[in-house]
């Protein structure tokens, strides 16, 4: 399967064409040839077995007609006054017994047996005699234990059997009294087994086979063809619904009737090889139609190769010239069907990837005039880090301490802020920044607020974004501190755990904010490093969960909470 995949992918498109429609054409085709095969045979099983139901049940009724004379007279036997008083010892003396059978019991019995050739003997077996009286009257103490005694006297009608030891199939029905109720004895008729099933076999054709079997799965008939099976073959039979099953690896129709006078069931089944299906017609049609099928086929592929696999060649070709560098190739789609917007899409990629190394070349020359200007900027904190270190060197040496505070505050807020130009820093480094930058805005506000720091220690060692705290402080103290007029002035910056976030707290009790500033200072463009400014960085790294949020109150003053997870 893989080599036929394989062999498939590498062919060209005119192969795969080809392919293609003999699968889509001759598969149908197939499986409408087996569908009528399969139609044909499914209705000549269904009129197959219409014709078994039909047959059987005439061979059952025909069967069921010959137990029924045989049912008759045993009926009229058993319900017989005579008999009934004769089997149950009623009469007075011997001379009634014999006068009632030979004036009416015998010549009844006689003249039913020469009319009905499937009686062979008639036995009447009663409990109330000891002695054989007549001809048909014996004693029932030698039959009394058998199977067939016991289950006469339970049940009040005709019971068929078939003794396969001695070969004998036999009738009884219980005897009561003249008073109905009292069992007397029971009547026993034996019936010709051959002549009841005489030309059984022949009633059929072909192969088949022929089971009679009773409510207890025992055979009482088997014809030829059955009679070879052997008892678990025939059980397997007995346990199989109507219609078609397997045994001994061939297929089998089968049927069945009851036999309404005995409750035996009457099965016939036959192979399903014996039907004729004659599948030449339809192979010879869809034979045809395939052939025809291909012709145009063939006709199709030749027409449409002209308009499919012409462009795609032509195509092929620009490829392999753009392929080898050459970007200038003019490449045109005649077409708007696939492969001519594939032929522009080609195009329009040829052309976009001209402008990318274009793009690429002028970028490489910016990238190097970045880097010229980077090496440039490098300077610059040096530059400032020297000069606020001569600074506070002179101030040290002119006992200007205030002066010396101040650039050392400004040296290690320049330093924590540009982070040699990372974007991470530790809490511990930030938490410095803002320490140098409140450190300045004392001297300058001549420590006219008071700032507290409540720093959660196991949070120094951290990670947050870079400079998030200074643009807080500064609008703290602009917008809140320098604009209360009364009172003491009280800045608090804390850092503490809630779960596994990281919580910034910077408050004021300044004059507060409204609702629309704190909106315009989270959103609006404030220049510089606003809080807008801090808002889109944590978001950018962290994820929009993250962020500021701002409490504020007029006159109370205001809370602003950033919130980051905890980053080691």
């Amino acid at each position: 399967m893989k080599h036929l995949l394989a062999y498939f992918r590498n062919s060209t498109v005119r192969k795969k064409l080809i392919i293609t429609y003999l699968v889509v054409i001759i598969i149908p085709i197939l499986a409408l040839g087996i569908y009528a095969y399969q139609s044909s045979k499914g209705y000549l099983k269904k009129q197959l077995m219409i014709g078994m139901n039909h047959t059987v049940s005439q061979t059952a009724l025909n069967l069921d007609q010959k137990m029924e004379k045989s049912g008759n007279f045993i009926s009229f036997m058993v319900f017989n006054p005579i008999v009934k008083k004769v089997t149950g010892s009623e009469l007075p003396d011997i001379l009634s017994y014999t006068k009632e059978l030979n004036d009416n019991i015998e010549p009844t019995i006689w003249y039913y047996i020469n009319i009905n050739r499937e009686m062979k003997d008639v036995l009447f077996y009663s409990d109330y005699t000891g002695k054989q009286i007549g001809n048909f009257i014996y004693p029932s103490e030698a039959v009394r234990n058998t199977a067939w005694y016991q289950e006469a006297k339970k049940v009040s009608k005709t019971q068929w059997y078939y003794d396969q030891q001695q070969q004998v199939l036999f009738a009884t029905h219980n005897i009561q009294k003249s008073d109905n109720t009292t069992f007397a004895g029971v009547l026993y008729v034996k019936i010709d087994y051959d002549k009841m099933f005489e030309k059984l076999d022949q009633v059929y054709d072909g192969e088949y086979g022929i089971l009679i079997t009773d409510s207890k799965q025992q055979v009482i008939y088997a014809g030829e063809a059955a009679s070879s099976l052997s008892e678990k073959a025939i059980g397997d039979i007995a346990a199989q619904a109507e219609g078609q099953f397997r045994m001994q690896g061939k297929e089998y129709l089968m049927t069945r009737s009851s036999l309404m006078n005995s409750g035996w069931t009457f099965t016939y089944f036959m192979p399903t090889t014996s039907m004729i299906v004659d599948t030449k017609d339809i192979l010879k049609a869809t034979a045809s139609i395939i052939l025809i099928c291909m012709l145009v086929l063939l006709c199709i592929i030749w027409l449409f190769s002209r308009t499919l696999v012409r462009p795609i060649h032509a195509l092929k070709k620009k490829i392999s010239i753009v392929e080898n560098g050459n970007f200038d190739v003019p490449i045109v789609a005649n077409a708007t069907d696939e492969i001519g917007q594939l032929t522009q899409s080609f195009a329009d990629m040829v052309k976009k990837v001209q402008d990318s190394i274009q793009e690429a070349v002028q970028a490489r020359m910016l990238e190097k005039e970045a880097e010229l200007k980077a090496l440039q900027a490098q300077i610059s904190p040096h530059f400032l880090y020297n000069t606020l270190s001569i600074i506070n060197w002179k101030a040290v040496q002119r006992d200007a301490m205030d002066i010396s505070v101040v650039a050392n505050a400004l040296s290690k807020f320049y330093r924590t802020s540009l982070n040699k130009g990372n974007h991470l820093i530790r809490i511990r480094d930030e938490i410095g920044n803002i320490q140098a930058y409140l450190a300045i805005q004392l001297i300058m506000h001549d420590d006219e607020f008071e700032v507290i720091y409540e720093i959660d220690e196991a949070a120094y060692d951290c990670e947050t974004v870079n400079f998030i705290l200074q643009p807080i402080v500064e609008n703290a103290i602009i917008h809140g501190l320098d604009e209360k007029e009364e009172g003491s002035k009280l800045l608090r910056i804390g850092v503490e755990f809630v779960g596994d976030e990281i919580h910034f707290i910077v408050q004021d009790n300044g004059k507060g904010m409204e609702a629309a500033v704190q909106d315009r200072l989270l959103h609006a463009e404030g220049g510089g490093y606003g809080l807008r400014n801090v808002q889109e960085r944590i978001r950018l790294y962290f994820g929009g969960d993250y962020g500021l949020t701002i409490e504020s109150k007029l006159g109370v003053g205001t809370t602003v909470r950033v919130v980051i997870p905890m980053k080691r």
